[in-house]
This record gives C-alpha cells, structure tokens and sequence, in this order.
C-alpha cells in the first residue's frame, strides 16, 4: 500500500525463522515522500522527526488508541527516517467527501477528549522542542505562508468561491495571526492538528465494541485543544455539521468532564470551537501549497476549503480576529 503526499506507506510482510511469542506477521514503514518537494517541506517543517518523537514519548502518556510503536530511526537534518508500527487489521476508513455516520462522528469526538484530557495545561509539552509550538516566530511564519497560499489558490481558473467565502478568507488573510493567536489565554494541550477521517481507522475491538484508531501525528502541536474538534467537524459535509456539531461538542466536553477536566464549562467549550474555526481556514489552504494539483484535484480541493469558510462565516469567526 501508498499513502499520503509526504511519507510513503507500506505494509511489511513478516517471516520468521522459529516462533516468537507475540510477535507481528506484519507492520506499517513509514519513510520519506519519494517526491523530493514534498521530502523538503516535509524535512524543513521538522515532520519526520516528529512523528518519531511522538511515538517515542507522547504516544505511551495518551489514552487514546493510536497504533502500537515497534521501531524507528530519524536523522532530521537529512530527513531519512523509518517508522515501523502497527498493522492495524480489520479497519475501515471513511471518504472524506461523504463524511461518516454519526455513530462514528462522536466516537472520533470522543477519542479527542481522551487525548486532550491527558496533557490538558501540562506544562512539559512547552519544553518538546520538537512539537509544533505556538511561538511569535512561528505564528508569523504562519502567517506569510497563508498570505502566500491564499492568492495563490484564489488565482487559480479552477477555483470559484462565492463572494462572501472570499470576504472570509480575506479578513483572515488582513488579521495579524501574532496578535490572536498568541494572544489566547485558554487551555493548552497536545493536538493532533490533523485530526479528519483520512487518519482514522475505525474497526472492531473483539469485545463487541467499536473503536477509532488515530494516525499520522506529523503535525502533532501544543494548542489550543479546540483546534482538533473545530477542525474535524468543519472536514464534514456542510449540512452534517451544521445538523451535529452542537452534540458533538457537547458530547466532546462531556468526555473531558469523564476524564477529570476541571475549571471548563460547556460555554467556554462552545465559545472556544468558533474561535478555532480559523485553524481550518489555515491548514486548508496553506496545504494547498504544498502540492502540484490538477486542474481536477484544485476543482475537488476547492470543496474542501470552502467547508471551513462556511464554518466560518456560519459561527462569525471575524470577531475572533482582533
């Protein structure tokens, strides 16, 4: 198998020579993009290393299921590394454009809450060099990286967006990324900051339960924890989420209460998921950068964007720029 613009992915077949007790017949490899742009961007934004890393230190404090780690090996200054985990048998993934049931939508919620709720406000995740942090210097090199991305994408023939969509992306595009973002005082936590359907692995656990299995933590962050939730329902078909977000962080700050969160009510919660909107708007287009697409790839990516500045515009999320 292959996977993703900026790793490859493979499963690995194993063969062993006397039985070993628990060991796996096959994993998943992780390596570098064969695409030497994408292996660059990847390398520049310190992606590899902090899959790695992740893996290494984070993936043993979290509750939530993420695939097991059996090896790896980065050296971030070439970008060369090897990932082997899990195989995770059985799983079914959703298409992103058709959303998933409901069912799913909250289990996926749910498993948010039990990641954030475990490094909620820990304040060591500020000491991991190596996971995204929402520095000035970074933040400001968000910002031109958006600037840049923004009118490139606009420019395209293929892309048309309706005029109050442009009017939502260019306030974004017009706001000081510093000053709002940097300037939040809520709870901080580690974010998955890629958290949509293409990474989750739903599948049954044996014990007549339904499960989600979260993958690919290239962009792993410590921020805001909303990031993830506001991020995933916006990746829905427009009319499921304006149907479901409601419950669904409801059904998200539940699960934190679950966990032992504290000192969070549910209208901060609410008030939070519209300010996080704007993390979408961003990845979404900044991503669109990073890739030579088709004129057919822009016309679907275009879908894409446009969901988040409907979530935008449907919450005014302006207000939330300075």
């Amino acid at each position: 198998m292959d996977g993703g613009y900026l790793s490859r992915t493979a499963r690995v077949l194993l063969d062993y020579d006397t039985a070993v007790p628990g060991a796996p017949a096959s994993l998943v490899a992780k390596s570098p993009a064969a695409d030497p742009l994408a292996r660059t961007v990847a390398t520049m934004m310190g992606m590899y290393a902090r899959e790695v890393h992740f893996y290494r230190e984070l993936a043993p404090r979290v509750t939530m299921r993420t695939p097991r780690h059996w090896s790896s090996s980065v050296d971030p200054e070439t970008g060369e590394f090897t990932l082997l985990i899990e195989d995770v048998q059985g799983a079914t993934m959703h298409d992103q454009t058709d959303g998933c049931p409901a069912d799913d939508a909250r289990l996926a919620i749910r498993e948010l809450a039990r990641l954030h709720s475990a490094t909620w406000d820990d304040p060591s995740l500020a000491k991991l060099e190596w996971l995204n942090q929402l520095s000035p210097a970074a933040v400001g090199m968000w910002q031109q990286l958006f600037h840049h991305a923004w009118h490139a994408f606009i420019a395209r023939d293929e892309v048309e967006l309706a005029p109050e969509l442009l009017a939502v992306g260019a306030a974004l595009d017009g706001s000081d990324f510093v000053a709002w973002i940097c300037g939040q005082t809520g709870p901080l936590a580690l974010a998955h900051a890629d958290f949509h359907l293409a990474n989750l692995l739903f599948l049954a656990n044996g014990k007549g339960e339904r499960e989600v299995v979260t993958v690919d933590w290239q962009m792993a962050m410590h921020a805001p924890p909303l990031v993830d939730v506001a991020y995933f329902a916006g990746r829905m078909p427009t009319d499921a989420r304006r149907e479901t977000e409601r419950e669904l962080v409801g059904a998200y700050h539940s699960g934190l209460v679950e966990a032992g969160v504290t000192g969070y009510s549910l209208e901060r919660c609410w008030e939070d998921y519209q300010r996080w909107i704007w993390f979408g708007v961003f990845s979404a287009v900044a991503a669109s950068a990073a890739y030579s697409m088709s004129p057919d790839e822009v016309r679907r990516y275009t879908g894409k964007v446009a969901r988040y500045l409907t979530q935008a515009l449907d919450h005014n999320a302006v207000r939330f720029l300075g």
